[in-house]
This record gives structure tokens, C-alpha cells and sequence, in this order.
């Protein structure tokens, strides 16, 4: 219906897509361990990309795209769209430097069906959902993530060989900290799916209810703003202009490969219950 409104083709053939001349760029959207396959493909042939989150999910799968797109030299933008909301960039400019942050990715029981919620195809809620939490602390710290500790584990998804909850503190080489919890562990009405601090010694921000409410404390006064999600709006409009402008995108291959990541080493770190060092992220 789409190709028809807008005369272009369409094809249900994925290999079609990727091999056209007329295409130069792709969007994939597909289960999270087709990300690899499909973006390295892409790639190879010269398409530019968008990549839904999580980029992968597998640390194999994160070198195998950064290096295809590396080589190929097209861009590659991974779809963090809380990094677009128009609140979060408001908070990112009124606060400055943190010293600590926290993010929560809280949300209702995953059913153990869900394809999201299998261990191959999408990872779980800690990987699937968290990397939107991890970029974005990356993202208002503004510095290099350092090291990360974790607890956490399966907890209420036996059936299933995942970790379903994750509450981990990073820290960063300005010697800014984060606190981190991810888990489809119940939600939180108030707060929302997504919510956020920073502080920096005197102000603080919170964004909350999905990130379309923002408190600003300047040290005296509270401000409360108000906003839309518009992020997957946002982010589209970076990814068409960098096209058009020919340059990277704001969010790239390395932060999605830096997010998931940061992540597997918190999964590590619940394994061992040992801090685990970031020295090697991208």
C-alpha cells in the first residue's frame, strides 16, 4: 500500500532490497540476532543503515558490524530514541556535567513466549530494552564508561535461560557514577517504563512517565516541563539529514556496539560477582 502511494517497489525478498542499485539505504527492523547477517550484508553492498535497537546482542555479532561497516565506509545509525526525545535533550543542556545518575527500564512481566524474550532471537528485557538506559547514561555523562558491577540473575523467568533483572552501578573516567536497574519486574505507574536523573552538586533533572515530563531543580526552584515521545520522529530526521549531508549520525555503530557491550559485561558480572572492566569497548 505504501509503495503504491508513493511509487516506489516493494519486495517481501529481503536480498532484493539489499542488492538494488536504486536503494542507498536500509532500514532493519528485524529480530535481534538477524541484525548481524542483514547489516553486514547491507553493507557490504554499500547501503547506508538504520539500525533498530538493540544493535545485537552477541559481542561477536557487534565486531562483525562495526567491522564490515568500517570497511565498507557507509554509515551505520543505531535507533536509540531516547536519545532523540526533545526533553532529553533538554536535560542534557540544563544539567551539565553530572556527578550521579541513575536510569530505570521497569516494565510489566514479559510472557516467556514472547520472541523478544527468547534467549536467541531477542535476548530478553536486560538486552533488549536496557541498551536504551546504557546509551543515554553514556550519553548525559559525556565521558568514557570505565568499569561495571551487578546483581541480578533470573528471577522470575525459570522456564527460560536468560537474565531477566539487572541492577548495576558503572562508572565513568570523569569519575562520574550511574546507578542502573532493567527488569520486566512490575511497573511503575508514576515513573513510567523510562526514568532518568543527573545531578550535578546543586542542580538535578528527572525525566519521567516515557520521558515526556521533565523536573529541572536549579538549587532554589523547581521547573516542570512538559513534552511529546517524539523521538522515532527525531531520530528519523537525523538519520535522512546525515543522508543527505553526508555524515555520521549522531548515534552510530559504536554506540550500539558500546551499549550491548556495557550490558554483557553486567551479565557477566551477575555470573561472577566480580566487578568487570569496560577498557575494551569501541
Amino acid at each position: 500500500m505504501l509503495a503504491s502511494e508513493f511509487s516506489a517497489s516493494a519486495s517481501s525478498d529481503i536480498a532484493t532490497a539489499i542488492e538494488s542499485g536504486e536503494i542507498d539505504a536500509v532500514y532493519i527492523c528485524t529480530y535481534h540476532d538477524t541484525h548481524a547477517p542483514l547489516a553486514v550484508a547491507a553493507a557490504r553492498r554499500g547501503k547506508h543503515i538504520f539500525l533498530e535497537k538493540p544493535m545485537t546482542i552477541t559481542a561477536a555479532d557487534c565486531s562483525a558490524i562495526t567491522t564490515a561497516v568500517r570497511e565498507s565506509g557507509v554509515f551505520c545509525m543505531s535507533g536509540f530514541k531516547l536519545h532523540y526525545y526533545s526533553l532529553a535533550r533538554k536535560a542534557r543542556s540544563l544539567i551539565g556535567q553530572p556527578l550521579a545518575l541513575t536510569a530505570h527500564v521497569i516494565d510489566r512481566r514479559w510472557p516467556d513466549d514472547s520472541w523478544a524474550n527468547d534467549p536467541i532471537r531477542g535476548g530478553g528485557n536486560v538486552l533488549s530494552q536496557g541498551c536504551h538506559a546504557v546509551e543515554l547514561l553514556c550519553h548525559f555523562a559525556g565521558s568514557r564508561p570505565i568499569r561495571i558491577y551487578a546483581e541480578g540473575g533470573n528471577l522470575h523467568h525459570p522456564a527460560l535461560n536468560l537474565i531477566d533483572t539487572m541492577a548495576a552501578t558503572i562508572s565513568f573516567e570523569s569519575g562520574s557514577v550511574a546507578s542502573l536497574l532493567i527488569g520486566d519486574v512490575g511497573e511503575t505507574p508514576h515513573d513510567g517504563k523510562f526514568t532518568f536523573h543527573a545531578m550535578n552538586g546543586r542542580q538535578s533533572v528527572h525525566l519521567y512517565d516515557r520521558i515526556t515530563c521533565l523536573s529541572y531543580f536549579d538549587g532554589e526552584t523547581e521547573h516542570v516541563f512538559s513534552g511529546e515521545e517524539d523521538g522515532f520522529l527525531n531520530e528519523n530526521r537525523e538519520f535522512i539529514a546525515a543522508l543527505a549531508e553526508g555524515r555520521q549520525p549522531e548515534t552510530d555503530e559504536v554506540d550500539g556496539a558500546r551499549a550491548t557491550l556495557i550490558l554483557l559485561a553486567g551479565i557477566e558480572s551477575i555470573r561472577t560477582h566480580e566487578q568487570q572492566s569496560l577498557d575494551r569497548l569501541p
